[in-house]
């Protein structure tokens, strides 16, 4: 009985492995300093000598107890093959982040702030937290980050949302005033004829209008002017810069790269405008002047002509842009998509 009880326990250890195996190494070695006779009675523990042990305590138990022994070694037996173990969960003493106060680099965000939403919207988070978490957010006014900040504005709580209300009032403030301030400039340099600062003014204009556009400040009704604007003030300042260009005198000097610059930037943002009204060919014929100003320099344009190919529905085009794109593969979470792309 002994002898096959001790048998089926084994289903219950593992007799042999390199994990088993070097755990009871290991287990020799801290008992090194022991007694002989101590060392043979710690070997009946190793993992290989699993059945060994079983067999000597299931027959000292029933040969102990003849009759009661039997049925209880039948019990335990049955129990140590089908009872299950919780398993051990280690202690991996979670830090507070406040202990360490502004001792962090500054990094920059990317796709958002998901456990900044997670933090604002918590029933349970202190509103202490939330103040700072929408002061976090505040630094970077970007759509994503906007848009958390603007669910703010229907929260039960009075200070969040008084506080969510005056970063985007802020936001909105700070970009009506430089248009205001840049639309001064464009009036002044027109009056003087200074070429120069027409075409700068008109330029920061159509950015900023943009920025209103895509940081989602401008009320949607407003959104189909504002993107005139930026078209309008974009056109401006190019036909400006390329009387500029034709007037520099030296061959590929400082002043004449930084038209070119700026020109390639102009024609980018055209495209992202003529995108936004679905007028794709136009879209792409900016894109690609934009990326011929910049000959070798223009790898930000590839991902918007890919996109602009995939809503034109020619995704053979697609992977063979963003092939080309090798900066993209550095960062984790586009690389799976990017390489998706390039084996389709």
């Amino acid at each position: 009985m002994a002898f096959i009880l001790a048998k089926y326990v084994q289903k219950r250890f593992i007799s042999s492995s390199y994990k088993v195996n070097k755990q009871d190494l290991h287990r020799l070695q801290a008992i090194v300093d022991e007694s002989n006779f101590y060392k043979r009675l710690f070997r009946f523990s190793l993992h290989k000598n699993n059945f060994r042990s079983s067999l000597l305590y299931f027959f000292i138990f029933i040969f102990s107890m003849p009759l009661l022994g039997y049925v209880t070694s039948i019990i335990l037996a049955r129990l140590m093959v089908q009872m299950e173990y919780a398993e051990k969960i280690s202690n991996t003493n979670i830090l507070n982040l406040d202990e360490f106060g502004i001792s962090f680099l500054e990094v920059e965000r990317v796709f958002g702030e998901g456990s900044l939403n997670d933090l604002i919207h918590s029933k349970y988070a202190p509103k202490s937290k939330k103040l700072r978490a929408l002061n976090v957010l505040s630094t970077n006014i970007s759509p994503a980050n906007l848009r958390i900040i603007k669910q703010t504005l229907s929260s039960t709580d009075d200070e969040i949302r008084m506080f969510g209300y005056a970063i985007i009032d802020k936001a909105e403030k700070r970009l009506a005033k430089n248009i205001n301030k840049e639309l001064e400039k464009l009036k002044a340099a027109d009056s003087s004829h200074n070429l120069q600062d027409a075409a700068e003014a008109a330029k920061e204009l159509a950015f900023l209008y943009w920025e209103l556009l895509y940081t989602e400040l401008s009320h949607e009704s407003l959104n189909e002017e504002f993107l005139d604007q930026v078209e309008i003030y974009a056109l401006i300042s190019r036909r400006h810069y390329l009387i500029l260009l034709d007037e520099s005198v030296e061959e590929n000097s400082q002043e004449q790269l930084e038209i070119i610059n700026t020109l390639s930037k102009l024609h980018l943002l055209l495209g992202r405008v003529y995108m936004k009204n679905g007028a794709y060919e136009q879209a792409l014929t900016e894109f690609t002047v934009a990326q011929e100003l910049l000959e070798n320099d223009a790898s930000f344009v590839l991902p918007y002509m890919a996109e602009i190919y995939f809503l034109m529905g020619k995704y053979n085009i697609v992977a063979s842009i963003l092939s080309k794109l090798e900066s993209l593969s550095i960062n984790s979470t586009i690389h799976p998509i990017l390489e998706q792309w390039k084996r389709a």
